[in-house]
C-alpha cells in the first residue's frame, strides 16, 4: 500500500474556527501563540465555514 503522508510525529491539535472571530483579529494571532506554545502542529478548519455561504 502506497504511504500517503510521511509523519514521523504524533499529531497533536484538533478543530479550531477562525471564522468566528473575523471581526476580533487579536483573537487569532493570540490563538497562534497559543498553538506554539501547546506544540499544537495540526488542526481542522473550515468546520462552520458553511454558515458564510
Amino acid at each position: 500500500m502506497k504511504r500517503i503522508l510521511d509523519i514521523n510525529q504524533f499529531l497533536h491539535g484538533g478543530d479550531y474556527n477562525p471564522e468566528q472571530w473575523w471581526d476580533e483579529p487579536d483573537v487569532i494571532n493570540q490563538d497562534f501563540a497559543l498553538f506554539k506554545q501547546a506544540k499544537i502542529n495540526t488542526v481542522t478548519v473550515g468546520i462552520f465555514s458553511w454558515a458564510k455561504l
